[in-house]
């Protein structure tokens, strides 16, 4: 009789070790889930923090460059779009960045609120419609008759056309999240699959 007693709370002992290890698996897949979502949501700010830091050096690059006046020449020899471009894709390489897209346009990007110093915000279609693909402004004394998004060469030799104005660089991008369980964070109403980014840069001509 103590030997089938015995057999019995062996029996016993056994379905509650299984029935915790059940468990036990359950709640690390609960957890596994929980932990992936986290990482996921870690490395998006990693990589967005980054991606945004790459956009505003390379901005500050291109307006630092176009607004160097050359005593020697007795101009401002990179103040044009290709020269500025220049600048801003090499600081973008640099970072691991893909190359910007020159955006050309009679004016300088418009602002959606009243600031006239073409500051942000921007309209929704300033931004391209794909991800990590940046898209470059340059405004070319943002605040006086020189107004322009599109400059093919440099001022003259002696002009001081440009000289004391303000040269806005503008690099707009859309930074593309990791993947879906990470987009849990920031959805509302429909999936998100990338955040607006702006940076951009005000110089003043020198000369």
């Amino acid at each position: 009789m103590a030997k089938t007693s015995s057999t019995r709370k062996l029996h016993l002992r056994g379905s509650a070790c299984n029935g915790e290890a059940g468990q036990a698996l359950v709640e690390f897949a609960v957890s596994v889930v929980f932990l992936t979502i986290l990482l996921a949501g870690l490395l998006d700010i990693t990589r967005a923090f980054h991606y945004t830091v790459g956009l505003q050096g390379a901005v500050r690059a291109g307006a630092r460059h176009g607004a160097y006046f050359s005593s020697t020449q007795n101009r401002q020899p990179y103040l044009d779009d290709t020269d500025i471009k220049a600048a801003v894709d090499q600081v973008l390489a640099g970072d691991g960045l893909p190359a910007s897209t020159l955006k050309s346009s009679a004016n300088c990007l418009a602002p959606s609120d009243s600031n006239t110093w073409s500051n942000p915000p921007y309209n929704n279609p300033a931004y391209p419609s794909a991800a990590n693909s940046p898209w470059l402004y340059i405004c070319y004394d943002s605040q006086g008759p020189n107004k322009a998004g599109t400059k093919p060469s440099a001022p003259a030799a002696g002009s001081g056309t440009y000289t004391g104005s303000d040269l806005v660089v503008i690099l707009l991008d859309r930074y593309g999240l990791i993947g879906g369980l990470s987009t849990e964070y920031l959805k509302s109403g429909a999936s998100l699959t990338s955040i607006p980014l702006t940076s951009f840069q005000h110089f003043s001509v020198q000369g």
